[in-house]
């Protein structure tokens, strides 16, 4: 049996819809799970009627049709097994040895046919793998729009998107002008259309995506172009909701008035992609394919705790990123956004715009100008502090006539860099000694403009490496690098250079409670944001962050030597504080540690209610029996969620199995 992945084959029937096919190659992934676990098991009968079930959904796929070979030979069928075999060599299969030493073909290594089958795998594809055939051509504007259809649309799987092309030549929108309305925005860019000093929106579109619930402006700005769904994508609501599917042949700026309201899982949609896996990686490469979208947070940053009496929960994103924008409000909020940035994008000089588009950093240029622009931003050097990077933007603070200005200034001689982090070093916690869950769960997410951890273990200081050494600036220019501390203790947070440049630091990040994210203010959070920045000598980047997001459902207790004394789940004052359910699970117990004269933890006694459990050192839980207590058995653990009606599950420990019994 294999696993391998590959393509293949020209299929006997019509392809399935290419909005199908995220859904058929997950519903595949599955399916070889299950087989293997069968094959393990030895019921190859039910084996072999998953995989014909497989074969006949997706009739080209290479594994499918070999493990199935596999499955009809262990089950003595010779003559369809060996005929699965040819059409997976075939359809592309091609490891001739890897089919010679499958115990699987046992039965089959003596038959002329499996012989054949060998040799043929060993031979190379005339071509390239064959698979259904779907003829992708561009989509031209009509009548100020372009349709996401089956026609210009392909799926990549390497990055779980979707690439709809579009025919956007300036010859469709020429007639148009740049700006109706808009007050002196308005004027400016007129003036500088006119003068061919401006690039206006030609090629730009506008993708709403939650069925025109709060449309832009974009009457404002008769040059874009806006991106509609043919009914065959809206089947598959891939039109509404977190914009998280496609990537376009253009420039794009979107929104989407939308929010998951209810359950015990609510969140905006910002959140929602925060906290999905793989979906901060595509908010990534949206950035750099010179995408920006604007949602609303909703419920998610509002002064308060807990949502008690009628106010909000305070901060819960668990990261702060320079991916998209997220507006203070609900439905509506992100309007007054999308159209700034509309016209902050038609008044680059069209050489810059250019340059900019071809080299990834057009998104990353326009999110420093307007978060340079923002009235918060009182002066330059406000721009390294957390007033100009907060979770959340107000639509008040937009200044889009400055806005315009600094984009009009930037020459192709003086462009924005970019910053690009990597972690090269860090702390490792240990599941079950140094935290509890039912998963390595506190590496939220790493890209190259943002990182996330969710802090869980009990240790005080959290260490990590990080370099900004890939970053970029298109002509070459010296940079220089900035790490600053946009939310939490900058007194305590230490951040140490590794080279002379600053381009690698050291990150010391002790435990945070939660606390207001600047004096004064009332919305409060549980979050650290360190931003990266790096200059050219005329221009700032975007920033990167850093984050750390602390659980604010527990009460921790130190020495003087930051070594954990007790961490308690169960404290009226924390117990039914707010954590992301998608991040944690409540605990119902207290742990209280204990360690030798030298400092070495000896273990912890776990407290719940009269019940007590002692731990040793490594996480297992020791039972003491016989006389005096003198036997000891020690049992390795387990952590599973606990599910709940209407409510989040709760952490459970188990017993997986004993590690030791001594006398």
């Amino acid at each position: 049996m294999t696993a391998t992945a590959a393509v293949g084959g020209d299929a006997p029937q019509k392809p399935p819809s290419v909005f199908d096919l995220p859904m058929l190659k997950a519903v595949q992934v599955m399916t070889e799970g299950a087989v293997a676990e069968l094959f393990a098991q030895r019921k190859y009968e039910e084996a072999a009627k998953v995989l014909q079930q497989a074969v006949e959904r997706v009739p080209h796929d290479v594994n499918s049709h070999y493990n199935l070979a596999c499955a009809l030979a262990r089950l003595g069928k010779k003559e369809e097994a060996l005929t699965r075999l040819e059409k997976a060599v075939e359809l592309g299969f091609r490891h001739p040895k890897q089919i010679e030493a499958d115990e699987d073909f046992e039965s089959l290594r003596k038959e002329p046919r499996f012989q054949a089958a060998v040799k043929k795998a060993a031979e190379p594809l005339a071509g390239p793998a064959q698979g259904w055939k779907y003829q992708v051509e561009p989509e031209a504007i009509r009548d100020g729009q372009v349709l996401v259809t089956e026609k210009n649309t392909a799926w990549d799987p390497r990055t779980g998107t979707f690439v709809s092309l579009f025919k956007l030549d300036k010859e469709a929108t020429a007639a148009k002008p740049v700006a109706e309305g808009f007050g002196k925005v308005g004027d400016l860019l007129r003036k500088w259309y006119k003068e061919g000093a401006a690039a206006g929106n030609h090629g730009d579109l506008y993708d709403n995506h939650d069925s025109d619930h709060a449309n832009m402006g974009y009457g404002l700005f008769p040059q874009l172009t806006r991106v509609e769904f043919s009914e065959e994508a809206k089947r598959r609501q891939l039109h509404h909701g977190l914009q998280r599917f496609f990537l376009y042949n253009a420039i794009c700026i979107g929104n989407s008035s939308t929010a998951l309201t209810s359950g015990p899982f609510w969140r905006c949609q910002g959140r929602h992609a925060l906290t999905q896996p793989g979906v901060p990686s595509l908010l990534y490469l949206q950035y750099r394919s010179n995408h920006l979208y604007v949602y609303p947070e909703h419920r998610d940053h509002d002064p308060g705790h807990n949502g008690a009496d009628g106010k909000g929960h305070g901060d819960v994103f668990p990261a702060n990123h320079p991916y998209m924008i997220i507006s203070q409000g609900s439905s509506g909020s992100d309007v007054a956004f999308l159209n700034s940035l509309a016209a902050t994008l038609a008044a680059l000089r069209p050489e810059v715009k250019r340059e900019l588009a071809a080299a990834g950093m057009l998104m990353p240029a326009l999110q420093m100008i307007f978060r340079m622009s923002n009235k918060m931003v009182v002066k330059p050097e406000d721009y390294l502090t957390g007033k100009a990077h907060p979770t959340v933007f107000d639509g008040p603070q937009i200044d889009a006539e400055k806005m315009v200005a600094m984009a009009h200034d930037l020459t192709t001689d003086e462009l924005p860099p970019v910053v690009q982090l990597k972690v090269v070093e860090e702390d490792e916690s240990v599941l079950g000694r140094d935290y509890f869950d039912v998963a390595p769960r506190e590496r939220l997410f790493d890209t190259p403009c943002a990182i996330a951890r969710v802090v869980k273990s009990s240790k005080y200081l959290r260490r990590m490496v990080v370099s900004a050494a890939e970053s970029k600036d298109l002509r070459n220019k010296p940079l220089t690098y900035h790490w600053v501390v946009l939310r939490g203790d900058a007194e305590r947070i230490r951040i140490n250079k590794l080279d002379d440049a600053g381009s690698k630091v050291e990150l010391l990040v002790p435990y945070h409670e939660r606390r207001p994210i600047a004096p004064k203010s009332e919305l409060e959070s549980n979050r650290v944001d360190i931003g990266v920045f790096v200059h050219n000598g005329t221009y700032y980047s975007a920033p990167a962050m850093v984050s750390f997001t602390y659980l604010d459902n527990e009460k921790r207790t130190y020495d003087e030597k930051q070594r954990i004394r007790a961490v308690d789940y169960t404290d009226a004052a924390v117990k039914n504080n707010y954590v992301d359910p998608l991040l944690d699970f409540p605990k119902d117990w207290r742990d209280e540690y204990r360690y030798a004269d030298d400092g070495t933890l000896q273990g912890w006694t776990r407290i719940r209610g009269e019940k007590k459990e002692e731990f040793n050192a490594q996480g297992q839980i020791v039972v003491r029996a016989g006389a005096e207590g003198r036997r000891v058995k020690t049992y390795r653990l387990r952590y599973v969620a606990e599910p709940r009606p209407n409510s989040t599950p709760v952490l459970r420990q188990t017993q997986a199995e004993i590690t030791t019994d001594s006398p």
